[in-house]
């Protein structure tokens, strides 16, 4: 009975061509409560079986679809190879899904990053996931997640207050645990792990909730900063200025990265290398503190020769802040936005800011930076758009 169904945009190779990629499969019903669904894909589309069983929905994937390749029967199926075990009774949807536990997504998705992102953005990460993911979530088999179940869990992270931007602030720290949970599921399901994302797909952040700090130190601001530091402590902050660079960067800096009055940052928060020009007296600050390294060492190490850690930079950027009397404080990634705004009222152009910070793209830039830029747009308006008035007879003269 299953061989002779017919579904004109499923059943062959061409038909399924001519269809529109969409996220949600293309369905087509087998009987009540149980349907055979096709996702297009850029080259080959997947099959896919969804069942209602004790009220319930059941999605299984089944397999990839002969759009390139002819079917074998067990990975790649045609669409009699789908309605055959669609019907059968040793249908996935009719048997409990593999227990993959959220925490088996979370262990895999480290070690995925550790493989290409620094170390201590995985840590960071590493830590904001167990101090948030409750263990009842970690145990919930990722098959079975539901909408609701997440964005409960989400809610729970916002502890009520009548004051808004407490509440903000709050609303912002969940969107960005709950970006990371969402990636570690993402990768469960690009993985092949679980047959559907439409459960976190489905989970909306909270919006307008995410606002890019504003803290810019003018020059005075941070000489006063520099001059209350210690020595080991003020070469890291003053390297920050002088070249704009993360906290991650400026520890991984080696002297052998600084060539021809440039800084060559090998791994950036992106992934992509680049290079910063210094200023004359970047140039001598640097020569200054490599003097005595050779090509591999660390520039920028603590007194004692440890490496710096993110607590310690923050502990040390609080001090400073309070004995060079800042208001409101400084953080260290406070110096980054002071380099960009400080060329920013200069004269420098966005693209140029968003090339030297390495941001991925515009939208980055222009968002950190769009009070400064838009003063920036209006002086040139002002300095470069010519007159074009006329004189008081002409005026007179055309009125009449």
């Amino acid at each position: 009975m299953a061989r002779q169904q017919r579904d004109v945009r499923l059943q062959t190779r061409d038909a399924r061509r001519k269809l529109t990629g969409t996220h949600e499969p293309f369905w087509h019903e087998v009987r009540r409560g149980l349907h055979l669904g096709y996702r297009k894909g850029r080259r080959a589309g997947v099959w896919y079986l969804k069942e209602v069983r004790d009220g319930r929905r059941v999605l299984r994937r089944l397999g990839i679809a002969d759009d390139q390749v002819d079917a074998d029967g067990a990975s790649v199926l045609s669409w009699t190879d789908v309605l055959n075990l669609a019907v059968g009774a040793d249908r996935p949807t009719a048997h409990a899904a593999a227990h993959y536990t959220v925490n088996d997504a979370l262990e895999a998705y480290w070690s995925f990053r550790k493989a290409k992102s620094p170390s201590q953005s995985v840590k960071t990460d590493q830590t904001k996931a167990k101090a948030n993911i409750n263990a009842k979530l970690t145990r919930s088999n990722v098959a079975d997640l539901t909408t609701s179940e997440l964005e409960k869990w989400r809610n729970g992270l916002v502890a009520t207050t009548e004051d808004r931007e407490k509440q903000r602030r709050a609303q912002a720290s969940a969107n960005r645990i709950w970006t990371v949970l969402r990636a570690a599921l993402n990768k469960a399901y690009k993985s092949g792990r679980v047959p559907s994302d439409d459960a976190w797909r489905r989970v909306e952040p909270f919006r307008n909730v995410d606002r890019p700090g504003t803290r810019f130190l003018s020059a005075p601001e941070a000489i006063r900063a520099l001059n209350t530091m210690e020595p080991a402590f003020r070469k890291l902050a003053r390297a920050a200025l002088y070249t704009g660079l993360r906290l991650g960067e400026l520890c991984r800096l080696r002297a052998c990265d600084v060539v021809d009055g440039r800084v060559y940052v090998r791994i950036s928060k992106g992934g992509k290398a680049r290079t910063v020009p210094l200023s004359p007296d970047g140039q001598t600050f640097f020569e200054e503190t490599c003097a005595a390294l050779e090509g591999e060492d660390l520039i920028f190490l603590r007194a004692d020769g440890s490496p710096w850690t993110g607590m310690v930079v923050c502990r040390r950027m609080r001090t400073a802040s309070k004995l060079a009397k800042l208001k409101p404080p400084a953080t260290f990634r406070d110096l980054r936005r002071s380099y960009g705004s400080l060329l920013i009222n200069r004269g420098a152009e966005a693209e140029v800011i968003q090339e030297l910070l390495g941001h991925a793209d515009m939208r980055m830039t222009r968002r950190v930076y769009a009070h400064l830029l838009n003063s920036t747009i209006s002086r040139t308006v002002k300095n470069k758009l010519p007159s074009f008035g006329v004189e008081g007879s002409n005026v007179k003269r055309l009125r009449e």
